[in-house]
């Protein structure tokens, strides 16, 4: 996928970031499988699919794809997940470059640390990961104001399986937050098994906590595809001046 292709197809639509990616118009999930040290939670993310489409007019699909870096299709998904229990391995450069060129065009990466841990192996080595792509700009606590905790439910803070940390971690360019990191298990609180109960307990808060979690998926999902295109090309632009978007 070319730039002047994403640009033309931000122009044409006029801030549908979605509609950048891929000619499908329900939404779907894309997993990336970095190798040892991430894990698949299909489970939960078609749970955040279906509590997206019940809450709002989103169309979604039921579907949650499996990409590696190295795959293509990848670009046909305007939001993408990682979750992780261990240290991941140090991708290729082909691969890192990629993965820059997917969030250059405006797709959105939410990094889920499952362990909750404060000295997570999974955490530090996605910093590693993140700092290739990002030199200057490490993942930080994101502001209470930040779109993300408004743009449809008020969320005060996040919370997962588990309500450790008191705050979401971004990358910022701009405005605009490519990367999200969470690390409270958000995937934990969501994931079901196959019969539909709920796989982990929510701790401290039960069910309470859960509820909070679902909104603040919701409010991610809903936060990657409604940037609006003035920060769109903002993006764009800080990226070209940065000499990593050809």
């Amino acid at each position: 996928m070319k730039r002047r292709n994403f640009l033309t197809s931000v122009a044409m639509l006029a801030g549908s970031r979605a509609f950048a990616f891929g000619a499908t118009t329900r939404l779907a999930i894309a997993e990336l499988d970095l190798g040892p040290g991430t894990i698949a939670r299909p489970q939960a993310w078609r749970r955040l699919l279906y509590e997206l489409g019940d809450t709002t007019s989103v169309e979604v699909g039921t579907e949650v794809f499996r990409h590696g870096l190295e795959d293509e299709a990848l670009f046909e998904h305007p939001f993408s997940v990682v979750a992780g229990a261990g240290a991941i391995a140090p991708p290729s450069e082909a691969g890192v470059e990629r993965l820059a060129r997917y969030l250059a065009y405006g797709g959105v990466l939410l990094v889920d640390d499952t362990t909750g841990g404060e000295e997570s192996p999974f955490y530090l080595s996605i910093r590693e990961l993140i700092g290739r792509i990002y030199s200057a700009r490490p993942p930080a606590p994101l502001p209470v104001d930040h779109s993300v905790f408004r743009s449809f439910f008020l969320i005060s803070h996040p919370v997962g399986r588990v309500d450790r940390f008191r705050w979401l971690e971004g990358v910022t360019v701009g405005t605009f937050s490519p990367v999200l990191v969470m690390r409270n298990d958000l995937s934990g609180a969501l994931d079901r098994g196959l019969d539909g109960r709920d796989r982990y307990a929510c701790v401290p808060g039960g069910e309470a906590q859960r509820r909070e979690a679902v909104k603040l998926g919701i409010n991610v999902v809903l936060y990657a595809m409604t940037a609006d295109y003035k920060r769109d090309m903002a993006h764009v632009r800080e990226l070209m001046k940065e000499g990593r978007l050809e």
